[in-house]
C-alpha cells in the first residue's frame, strides 16, 4: 500500500519530471513539432517516411531541450498531462487518500486485474524490445553522443587497413562506367557519360561503350546535333557535353567552338569547384598530384578548391589506400568514402565464419589470463588484472579468493596493498551483499575518473554530513582524527563511514579494511541501518576490551575496520562522449568481442544502445569491426581485427591442449554465462543459476557445474565422466587452498548426492560423506 503514499503537493512535479525519459513525450512532440510545420517535407505532395520524421524529431529535441520555455516542449507536456494523463484526478484522489476520506486496502489476487495485466504485458515488451526503440523514442543518454568528437578521440582518418582493395576497384569501376553493366548501351548513354565524367577522348569512350556500339558514330551524331562540343586541351582532342561550355572556358580557359548557344555560355558561380567536385565525384582515393595532372590544372589552385570543399564537407582529407609518397595527403569524396567502407566492411564481414560459444569460452578464459599459459606474475601482474577489470563491480569475497589469485600466479594480499597505498589503484564499493558482503570495484587512479560510477542515493545522517565533511579536503584522515570530527561513539561513526563506503563516497588506501569486514572472527555492531542496496552489511567490529590497544610509540590502535587512511572518491565531469569512447576501449579490451550481454552485465548506464552508437563510429574508423563472430550471439558484435584472428585460432586448438575445467566465481567476467551467454537449461531441478555472490562455477568450454554459496544448490550440465571427474578435482583444490571456505552438498540437480555421477566424483577426489551427503572444509594445515 505505500505504493500510493504519494504526497499530492509535489505529484504533478514528480511525473513531469518523469515524462521526459518516456517514448510517449518524444512521440507527442513529434506530433506537434509537425502540427506547428517545424518538420517540413522534401516534397509537399508526398508523405514523409515515419523514420525520418522522428529522425527529424530527435534532432529537434535534442536542441529544443537546452530552452525549457520552447513553446512546442510547453505544448507537448500540456497535452500530455491533460490530454492523456487525468493529472487533476491523481491529485484529487491522492489528497482524499491523504485525508482518509479514501482507504487503501490491500487485496492478494489470484490473478492480476485486467489494467493490472496490461500493464504486466506493456512493461514485459518495453524490457525485451528496449534497444529495438526508433532513435526519436530513446533515452537522452543515447542521443549525448557527439560522432565528430568521438571521430576526433579516435584520431585521423586512416582507412588503409579497412578499406578492401577490390573494393575500392570495385567502385571505381562502377564510378567510371568501366563496368560491365554500367556500360554505354546506346547513344543517349554516351551523352549521360559526358556530362557524369566530364570532357573524353575517343578512346576513352570507347573504353566504357558494350562491344555493339560505334563510340566514334555516336560522338559525332552529338556534336552534329549540338549536344557536345568538340574541344581541345594540353594536346589532346576531347569531346565534352555542351553543358560543360562555361566551365571549361573559365576554369580551364579551353577556346568553346562556334556555334555554341548563349544559354550555354554563361558563367557560372565556381567553375574550378565544380570541375574538381565532379573529378572528386567519380574516382576513388586521389592526391591533389593525380586530380591536377587529370584535369590540367596548377597543383595549387587544386589543393584551394579541395580546401574549399572540404569546409562544406563534400570531400575528406585522410589516408585511405597505400601511396608511394607518404607526405602527400590524400582525398576522397564522402560519398564515394561512404561506398568504399560499406563495401569493406561488408566484404570483411562475409570473411568470418562464426566460431562455436565453447571456442569463445576458451578464448575469454585465455584472455583474461585464467589459464595457465596466459597467467600473469607479480605487482605488475596484478596492476594488469585491474586494468583490464577497472570499474566492474565484484564480491569484496571474490576478489582476494577467486578471481586475483586464479589470474595472477604469485599473488599475495600485499601486492594490493602496495599498489593502494602506493596511489596506483584504488576502490570504490556499490552496495552491500547481506551482512557480510559487498560488491567492490578497483580502479587505476589515472583513468579513475573514466571508470567510477555515479555514488548510490543515501539518506545522509548527522554523523554523515560530518564525516563527509571532514573528509572534504582531499586529503586522508585516520580514524582517530574522523572520530574527532564525528563527535560519536565507535559504532555509530564505524557503521556510517561503511554506509559511505558501499554508497560509493569514501575510500581507503588498503584492502584490510575489506578483509576485515569479511572476517567471520569479528563481531558486530549494534546500530545497523540502511545502504545503498538493501540493508548495510552489519559490520564486524572489535571487541570493546581490545578496541584500544598501546602502540610501541604510546599512540591507540584502532579496530581493523577502522585502519588506514579514508578519503573521498571524487568524480570529475567526463563528457558523454569521452566516457562512451573509454567504456568501449574498456569493453573490448576486457571481453574481446562486445556483444549486448557483456553490456548487459557490466551494467553500462544508457545500455547497449549508446555503446552500439559509439562503437558504430569505432567501426567507421577502422578500430573495430563488426560482425558474426560467435554463433548465437546475434549479429550486433564488434571486435578488433587482431582479436579476430586470435579468436579463429581457438577452432584449431587441438582436443588436449583445450582448458579442460576452470574454476570461477560466477559474478566473474570471465565467465561468458549469464551473460554473453544464457544459463543452459536444466530441467531435472527446479533451481535456477544465476551470477550471485559466493557461487562459483566450473567451465570446460561448456559450462559444466553450477555451485551455490556452501553448497545449498549443485547443478551439473553435462554427462561427460570425464569432464565431471576434471570438475570435481577443480572444486577440491579450490577447497584445499582456501578460496572457497566450505562446501556441503546434499544433493545434485534435485537427487541425494551419492545417486549422481558428480557426487560419486566428489566423493572420489576427496569429500567426507557425512548422513546428509558430502563435505569438505578448507583446513590450512593442507594448505
Amino acid at each position: 500500500a505505500e505504493v500510493f503514499d504519494i504526497d499530492p503537493d509535489h505529484v504533478e512535479e514528480q511525473v513531469t519530471r518523469a515524462l521526459a525519459d518516456t517514448s510517449m513525450f518524444a512521440s507527442r512532440f513529434r506530433e506537434c513539432a509537425a502540427r506547428a510545420l517545424l518538420l517540413p517535407r522534401r516534397d509537399p505532395g508526398k508523405r514523409a517516411p515515419l523514420w525520418q520524421q522522428r529522425q527529424r524529431s530527435a534532432q529537434l529535441l535534442a536542441v529544443a531541450a537546452q530552452f525549457p520555455d520552447f513553446p512546442i516542449i510547453l505544448e507537448t507536456v500540456r497535452e500530455c498531462l491533460a490530454d492523456v494523463y487525468d493529472l487533476p484526478a491523481l491529485v484529487d484522489l491522492l489528497t482524499r487518500i491523504r485525508s482518509r476520506k479514501v482507504r487503501v486496502a490491500e487485496v492478494e489476487t489470484a490473478s492480476p486485474s485486467p489494467f493490472a495485466a496490461s500493464m504486466l504485458l506493456g512493461y514485459v515488451g518495453a524490457f525485451i524490445y528496449d534497444d529495438d526503440a526508433p532513435l526519436a523514442e530513446r533515452r537522452a543518454t543515447a542521443l549525448s553522443l557527439d560522432t565528430a568528437l568521438l571521430a576526433q578521440l579516435l584520431g585521423r582518418v586512416d582507412l588503409r587497413e579497412l578499406l578492401d582493395p577490390e573494393v575500392i576497384a570495385t567502385v571505381v569501376g562502377r564510378l567510371q562506367r568501366l563496368a560491365p553493366e554500367r556500360r554505354a548501351r546506346d547513344t543517349e548513354d554516351v551523352d549521360d557519360l559526358l556530362r557524369w565524367l566530364g570532357p573524353l577522348t575517343v578512346d576513352e569512350v570507347s573504353a566504357r561503350c558494350r562491344d555493339d556500339v560505334d563510340a566514334a558514330a555516336a560522338l559525332d551524331e552529338l556534336v552534329a546535333s549540338g549536344r557536345a562540343i568538340a574541344v581541345r586541351h594540353r594536346g589532346r582532342d576531347l569531346v565534352a557535353a555542351v553543358q560543360d561550355a562555361a566551365r571549361l572556358r573559365d576554369g580551364l580557359g579551353v577556346p568553346v567552338p562556334l556555334g555554341v548557344p548563349t544559354d550555354f555560355l554563361v558563367a557560372v558561380a565556381d567553375p574550378v569547384g565544380d570541375l574538381v567536385h565532379r573529378f572528386a565525384r567519380t574516382h576513388g582515393p586521389f592526391t591533389v598530384t593525380e586530380a591536377a595532372d587529370s584535369l590540367g590544372m596548377a597543383p595549387a589552385v587544386v589543393a584551394g578548391a579541395l580546401d574549399s570543399l572540404a569546409g562544406r564537407h563534400m570531400v575528406l582529407e585522410g589516408e585511405f589506400v597505400p601511396h608511394q609518397d607518404r607526405e602527400q595527403t590524400q582525398w576522397c569524396h564522402s560519398e564515394v568514402l561512404g561506398q568504399l567502407r560499406r563495401g569493406s566492411l561488408a566484404a570483411g564481414r562475409a570473411e568470418v565464419e562464426p566460431v562455436s560459444p565453447q571456442a569463445f569460452s576458451r578464448f575469454l578464459l585465455d584472455r583474461q589470463h585464467v589459464v595457465d599459459r596466459s597467467r600473469l606474475t607479480g605487482v605488475s601482474g596484478v596492476a594488469e588484472v585491474v586494468e583490464q577489470l577497472a570499474g566492474h563491480p565484484i564480491p569484496a569475497s571474490a576478489w582476494e579468493t577467486l578471481v586475483l589469485p586464479t589470474r595472477v600466479r604469485d599473488y599475495r594480499p600485499s601486492m594490493l596493498d602496495e599498489l593502494l597505498s602506493s596511489g596506483e589503484v584504488t576502490w570504490s564499493g556499490h552496495g552491500a551483499i547481506g551482512r557480510a558482503d559487498g560488491w567492490i570495484a578497483l580502479h587505476l587512479s589515472d583513468a579513475a575518473p573514466l571508470t567510477l560510477r555515479d555514488a548510490d542515493d543515501v539518506e545522509l545522517s548527522a554523523v554523515h554530513e560530518r564525516l563527509l565533511a571532514a573528509l572534504d579536503g582531499g586529503h586522508g584522515l585516520r580514524a582517530p582524527e574522523l572520530r574527532d570530527a564525528a563527535a560519536t561513539d565507535d559504532a555509530s561513526m564505524q557503521t556510517a563511514l561503511w554506509e559511505l563506503v558501499w554508497s560509493g563516497r569514501i575510500t581507503n588506501d588498503s584492502f584490510s579494511v575489506v578483509r576485515a569486514a569479511l572476517n567471520p572472527t569479528r563481531s558486530r555492531p549494534s546500530t545497523p541501518s540502511h545502504a545503498s542496496r538493501g540493508r548495510a552489511p552489519r559490520l564486524r567490529t572489535a571487541r570493546l576490551s581490545s578496541r584500544y590497544l598501546a602502540g610501541v610509540d604510546g599512540s591507540a590502535s584502532v579496530p581493523p575496520l577502522l585502519g588506514g587512511r579514508w578519503s573521498t572518491l571524487r568524480r570529475q565531469h567526463i563528457d558523454a562522449t569521452t566516457q562512451a569512447a573509454a567504456t568501449c576501449d574498456i569493453l573490448l579490451e576486457r571481453f574481446g568481442v562486445v556483444t549486448k550481454g557483456a553490456v548487459t552485465v557490466s551494467e553500462i548506464d544508457g545500455g547497449f544502445s549508446r555503446i552500439y552508437k559509439a562503437l558504430t563510429v569505432f567501426e567507421d574508423s577502422g578500430q573495430v569491426r563488426r560482425g558474426y563472430y560467435v554463433d548465437g550471439l546475434g549479429g550486433a558484435q564488434f571486435a578488433a581485427g587482431h582479436t579476430v584472428d586470435r579468436l579463429r585460432d581457438e577452432v584449431d586448438v587441438p582436443r588436449e591442449q583445450r582448458t579442460e575445467a576452470v574454476l570461477l566465481a560466477s559474478t566473474d567476467p570471465a565467465n561468458p554465462y549469464g551473460a554473453a551467454f544464457a544459463w543452459p537449461s536444466q530441467a531435472e531441478s527446479g533451481h535456477r543459476p544465476g551470477r550471485k555472490a559466493g557461487a562459483v562455477v566450473v567451465v570446460a568450454g561448456d559450462l559444466a557445474v553450477f555451485i551455490e554459496r556452501g553448497g545449498k544448490t549443485v547443478l551439473t550440465f553435462t554427462d561427460d565422466v570425464d569432464v565431471l571427474a576434471a570438475a570435481a578435482a577443480e572444486v577440491v583444490a579450490a577447497v584445499r587452498m582456501g578460496r572457497v571456505p566450505r562446501i556441503h552438498v546434499d544433493q545434485v540437480d534435485g537427487r541425494a548426492v551419492l545417486s549422481t555421477p558428480f557426487g560419486r566424483e566428489l566423493s572420489a577426489a576427496g569429500f567426507s560423506s557425512t548422513p546428509r551427503g558430502l563435505r569438505m572444509n578448507y583446513d590450512p594445515r593442507m594448505g
